[in-house]
């Protein structure tokens, strides 16, 4: 097992544990779909992409990077979705998360398991607020 392939089943025991799998079920060696939240709390879903061509992106709402720091992020903003008719034009599996789909989302590439227990952490901190939208509506 190379080391890439070791550092990726680690993120997905770690994201295993801290969550359940969603209801659209992973995406067999491409994709898991997760829901994150601590008891009585919000329900943030979570995709990561744990394919052997791909880098170990964690992909959730883009509030979330807001409370990560020192981690590799991009956003990707709702509106660029959709462009090309027939195009969906992100991760497939994102598709069939309706708080992900057509949301404003983060997508963390993380470099340790330090990274990928922050980002866990910032999920678990956002559930536990109750005030916390998890619509994935993007703002007007």
């Amino acid at each position: 097992m190379s080391q890439d392939t070791n550092f990726k089943k680690q993120i997905e025991r770690l994201l295993d544990q801290a969550g359940r799998e969603h209801r659209s079920k992973h995406q067999g060696v491409h994709a898991n779909r997760y829901v994150i939240q601590v008891t009585g709390g919000g329900p943030f879903d979570v995709m990561y992409e744990k394919g052997a061509k791909t880098p170990p992106n964690i992909w959730c709402l883009a509030k979330v990077a807001e409370h990560v720091a020192d981690v590799e992020c991009e956003i990707d903003r709702a509106d660029r979705l959709r462009q090309v008719p027939g195009q969906y034009g992100r991760h497939s599996a994102l598709e069939h998360m309706p708080q992900l789909a057509n949301a404003d989302l983060a997508k963390f590439v993380p470099k340790t398991l330090t990274d990928v227990r922050a980002i866990i952490d910032a999920i678990k901190a956002l559930s536990e607020n109750p005030g916390i939208s998890t619509s994935g509506r993007a703002p007007s």
